[in-house]
This record gives C-alpha cells, sequence and structure tokens, in this order.
C-alpha cells in the first residue's frame, strides 16, 4: 500500500526480485513475533508476504503431543521426522514465491545449526531465491521468562495444559536445542542479529530494495505489550465540510466526555485484569493520546488532557482525506455530478483520486511514519482521528488478506472505539461501546 513501487504482470514489485526471510535462533527469543509483524508491514506496503511456521507442519504432521526427544538435534532417530517437516514447509515457500504469486515469505523456524542453514540457502537461491537470515539473540534472561509465560504457553502445543507444567516442558524443550546452536558466522550470507528484540542489531551484505525495508522496519521492533485504540473525532458544527475545519457541536462535546469516560473504564478494567491473572500492578502506566490538528479531533482529545497519566499531541499526518471537489457532496450527488469520476471510483475505491482530492493510498503514504512510530510505542496510545484516517490504520492491523476495495467501507461510528492488542500470533481485537453508563470523577 504505502510508498509503492511499480509492479509487473505478476503482481510483484518491479526489480525487487522475491526475497526468503529465514530465521535463526532458540525459542521464545521472538522470532515469531517478529515475523508476523514484518509480515503485516510488507502486506501493507503492497509486498505480497506470508508467514511459514515450522510449528503448524510439525503438527500437522506428528499431533502436539510429541516426544521432547524431537527437539534434541542430537537425537538420531527423530532426525528423519524433523527433515521430512522442514523440507515440506521449505517446499511450500517455493511454490509460494515462483508459482503462487508471493514475493516474500519467512521461513519461521530454529535454523541452529550451520551445516543445515547453507543447505537451505543452496536450495533456494537454486529456485533464483534471495535468503535474507534474521537471528534473534536473547541475552536477557527476564525477556525469555517473560515471553514463555505471555506466549509460548498460549501457543496450539500448551493450550490445555496447566501454564506452570507448559512452563517446565517449554524450557526442557529449549534445553534440548541449546548445545547445538551455532551462531551466524559466514560473512557471505545476507543477515541481520537482532539482540534483546530491538535493543540493537548488527546487518551484513544487505542487498536491494526489499532487504533494506526489512532492515529499517526491524529497527522500530519489540515485544512488549501495550494496547492501541482506536476512536474517531467527536461531531463539528459543520460535520459536512472540510475546508470549514469547525468546532465540536454541543452533541460532539457530550460525545468526548463519554469517549473519555469509556476509555477510562475500560483501562480501569484492563489493570485489573492483569494484577488478578499475574500481580503485575499497571496503574502508573501513560497513555499517550493521539489526534489530528482538525478543531473537533484536537478538541475531543483536550478531554482527555487533565487525566492522570495521559498525554495529548497533535498530528498533523492524522488529518482526514481531502475530498476536493467532492466536499459536502454525498455519493449520489457525486454520481449525479461527475458521473465518468463516480463509475472509476466503484472500479477502484482505494486508489481512485477526485479532482483536487487525495486517494486512500495517499492516506495510506502519508500514515507510514505514524505506523513505524506506533511499532516503536511501548506505552498505550489511543488515535482520536477522523473515520478516513482510522479506516488506514485498522487496514494495517488487520487480518491478512483484507483487500484494499474494502478499506473506504471500513465503518468507525461515535458508539464505539476500538481495542487493538498485537501479539505474537495476530492482532486481538474489541469493540467496546461509548455510553453514558460509565462514569469517572
Amino acid at each position: 500500500m504505502a510508498a509503492q513501487l511499480y509492479k509487473t504482470h505478476t503482481g510483484q514489485l518491479f526489480h525487487a526480485g522475491s526475497i526468503v526471510i529465514i530465521n535463526v535462533g532458540l525459542p521464545a527469543r521472538g522470532k515469531t513475533h517478529g515475523s508476523r509483524s514484518l509480515i503485516r508491514y510488507m502486506n501493507w506496503l503492497g509486498v505480497k508476504s506470508r508467514s511459514f511456521h515450522m510449528g503448524q507442519y510439525r503438527r500437522r504432521l506428528y499431533g502436539a503431543d510429541i516426544s521432547a526427544d524431537y527437539f534434541d538435534l542430537g537425537n538420531d532417530g527423530m532426525a528423519a521426522a524433523r527433515t521430512r517437516a522442514e523440507d515440506s514447509c521449505i517446499q511450500d515457500i517455493i511454490k509460494y514465491l515462483t508459482t503462487g504469486g508471493g514475493q516474500l515469505a519467512v521461513f519461521d523456524a530454529s535454523n541452529l545449526g550451520a551445516a543445515r542453514r547453507r543447505l537451505i540457502r543452496d536450495t533456494f537461491e537454486a529456485q533464483q531465491i534471495r535468503p535474507l537470515f534474521i537471528e534473534y539473540i536473547c541475552e536477557n534472561e527476564q525477556i525469555v521468562d517473560e515471553n514463555i509465560r505471555k506466549v509460548k504457553i498460549t501457543s496450539p502445543d500448551y493450550i490445555t495444559m496447566d501454564p506452570d507444567a507448559a512452563a517446565r516442558e517449554f524450557k526442557e524443550r529449549i534445553a534440548r536445542m541449546e548445545p547445538y546452536y551455532e551462531t551466524i558466522e559466514d560473512d557471505d550470507l545476507s543477515y541481520i542479529k537482532l539482540y534483546n528484540v530491538g535493543e540493537h542489531l548488527v546487518v551484513n551484505n544487505i542487498r536491494g530494495y526489499l532487504q533494506s525495508r526489512v532492515v529499517f522496519y526491524m529497527m522500530n521492533l519489540h515485544i512488549a505489550e501495550r494496547t492501541i485504540y482506536l476512536a474517531r473525532s467527536g461531531e463539528s458544527s459543520n460535520e459536512g465540510s472540510y475546508k470549514a475545519d469547525a468546532p465540536l457541536s454541543k452533541a460532539g462535546h457530550m460525545y468526548a466526555q463519554r469517549l473519555r469516560d469509556a476509555v477510562a473504564c475500560r483501562i480501569e478494567e484492563r489493570n485489573k485484569q492483569v494484577m488478578a491473572k499475574s500481580g503485575v500492578d499497571m496503574s502508573d502506566r501513560t497513555l499517550k493520546v493521539w489526534t489530528s490538528t482538525h478543531v473537533k479531533s484536537y478538541q475531543t482529545a483536550e478531554y482527555f488532557a487533565n487525566r492522570d497519566n495521559v498525554s495529548v499531541r497533535r498530528r498533523m499526518l492524522l488529518k482526514g482525506l481531502n475530498p476536493g471537489v467532492c466536499e459536502n457532496l454525498s455519493l449520489d450527488e457525486v454520481k449525479e455530478k461527475f458521473p465518468g469520476e463516480y463509475q472509476s471510483y466503484l472500479r477502484d475505491p482505494y486508489h481512485h483520486r477526485y479532482s483536487l482530492a487525495e486517494s486512500y493510498h495517499d492516506v495510506s503514504v502519508r500514515l507510514e511514519p505514524v505506523i513505524l512510530e506506533l511499532e516503536r510505542e511501548r506505552d498505550d496510545i489511543l488515535i482520536i482521528a477522523p473515520e478516513s484516517a482510522l479506516r488506514c490504520i485498522y487496514a494495517y492491523f488487520a487480518p491478512q488478506g483484507l483487500p484494499d476495495s474494502l478499506i473506504p467501507t471500513l465503518a468507525f461510528p461515535r458508539s464505539i472505539f476500538v481495542e487493538l492488542t498485537p501479539t505474537a500470533y495476530g492482532c486481538k481485537e474489541r469493540r467496546i461501546g461509548v455510553s453514558p453508563n460509565c462514569s469517572q470523577p
């Protein structure tokens, strides 16, 4: 989507080639979280991308309840079983990148041995697929323990197990693999070494546009837990006009108060749930409110400004779509006044741009710095903006495969706000009502 290059008839970006990201590292180092985040970003850029998780192939072949011996790389009796699962995954990646229309894939596996990595590299290069290794190195045991507790024991392997028993078994799995881990030392490989999930990184032999974009994105990566809230600006006194930039109406002010109270209620509820589950006190956590420079947007956000642990920031990039000559016109009026333009809009509502206007693609390009800053942020974020900007931001976090044509149709009524929680296995979404029933002092 944002900042696209020209595409060929195959749907791939011109001259970018096919890339496979090959993960390296022990479990619970952030590989799956990093892979899914990277895939989300690349798809949002318009690069058709997909992650292939080794665990899914193992479970498909052997089930979730498999002997710990499978993870002992020194157990020769399990070597054939491991190779069969890995080769099945590799062949699916090759098919996706050569005949399936994909341009970037992630081989999300441990890939601990140097000899095996060289064999995998040669296999992909024989298919004109460029390999890029990403090694996840974690020297902070607290990060590993937190990742096991928050992520790994909720994976399909352990979903029915007692959490403490699952954590012990997962640590045993790591212990079986650790003696066979060889860090990347081949200077002829293209690789990124990511330390402590974003603390710092080392790059080597990076080539071409896509590999450079991967490096750029990984510089913004972390796995800290945070929540993102999306809320529409309140109603203005001249709701149909973009140029007038009118202030909030009476109804808009009432909505802003209710939104403030509803968000505060939800955060308090979330904090209580976290305290009961993990004993972690989140009551002092900061909520950062980002709002557009539209008057109705920052007036809505100002109701949050006097709350404890809340900061409010205006951001020009969060402005809504400029409708150009279609300002104050309904779709029926646009159809009557600009019939040819209207038909073009129906054919491609995401990319079409009316005279003197922006397209949704233009808005996405404008919002890319906001998206990257969202990835860097470790605090909770509330974005208050016009509906058109929220549509493009939501599309970034939406499940893989959301067609561009649907983005202009996404609805953010003022009766709700959206809660998004990025996790290693996707982005959890919840829609929460804005009502007068929740009042805060």
